[in-house]
């Protein structure tokens, strides 16, 4: 009898275990979407888009760490800013992707992220990055690349 209730309850265990891991995976995806970028088309090409999303950044006071032209993309930092106690540090990191669009001219993306580090003496490398969903930002940079398309 045992032997019985042991495969009954294995068969009736694994029977949903395909299931269960699916919707597990539907439901932690739709509840962390992950970042949203903040997307805006000119009527330019990717070159030309490039040049003035490379000005507008570092009008706003980042210093580029990477991508570029033939890449499609801009990855900047801010400058670093202690708080008052002098125990930790802000800092924002911005990423511009650039993409053709299908009708002509080319799709502009950018996400802000807030870095923090709350106490040094925690130790080094105990940053918290958090996707900025709300920032006047956003709307700095779009106007700032527009800026830089009616100067050329």
């Amino acid at each position: 009898m045992k032997t019985f209730f042991a495969i009954v309850f294995a068969s009736l265990a694994l029977a949903g275990c395909d299931s269960v891991g699916t919707d597990f995976k539907t439901s932690v995806s739709e509840k962390f979407p992950g970042p949203i970028y903040r997307t805006k088309v000119v009527t330019v090409d990717g070159r030309a888009s490039y040049g003035a999303a490379k000005q507008a950044v570092e009008k706003l006071g980042f210093r580029i760490v990477g991508g570029g032209a033939a890449q499609g993309r801009i990855e900047a930092l801010s400058s670093l800013s202690a708080n008052d106690s002098l125990q930790g540090a802000r800092q924002l990191s911005m990423k511009v992707k650039l993409s053709p669009v299908a009708a002509g001219g080319t799709e502009v993306a950018v996400l802000l992220t807030e870095q923090v580090q709350d106490d040094f003496s925690k130790g080094a490398g105990q940053v918290i990055e958090t996707p900025l969903r709300e920032s006047a930002l956003y709307e700095v940079f779009f106007r700032s690349v527009e800026q830089a398309l009616a100067a050329k």
